[in-house]
């Protein structure tokens, strides 16, 4: 698995085109230094989960898209390798019991600011033909 942290407040679909692609080279400049080569497997999944401060005013879903397509030619070639994608948020202040936590997920959620913390990867052979 590969994860990595994008510091601040991620953008929907429906941000102004310039916000939205500065969002997107922020997410792909995070994401170069853990991804020498884009990913050439089918069925990767994705994992995005936004650390808030104040509850945001839009849909998780349409903050993942413009993250996915960020992510075209650095993490895998083509999304439509993405086989899964998760998609969630949560409240950075919240009391959480976290087992086997990623020592970057870990320094974010201290530093108290919001951020994006994702993670990429391709499910286990016990999970493929999981509902």
């Amino acid at each position: 698995m590969i994860c990595f942290v994008v510091k601040g407040r991620p953008y929907s679909v429906q941000a102004s085109a310039a916000r939205l692609n500065a969002w997107k080279k922020t997410v792909a400049d995070a994401a170069r230094p853990k991804f020498p080569i884009p990913l050439d497997r089918n069925d990767v999944r994705i994992k995005i989960t936004f650390f808030y401060n104040t509850l945001p005013d839009f849909d998780t879903d349409n903050v993942s898209k413009p993250i996915c397509d960020a992510l075209n030619g650095i993490a895998y070639a083509d999304d439509h390798q993405l086989g899964e994608r998760i998609a969630r948020r949560r409240d950075i202040n919240g009391s959480y019991r976290i087992r086997g936590v990623s020592p970057k997920l870990a320094v974010a959620i201290a530093e108290g600011e919001d951020f994006v913390f994702i993670e990429i990867d391709r499910p286990g052979p016990d999970e493929v033909n999981q509902p």
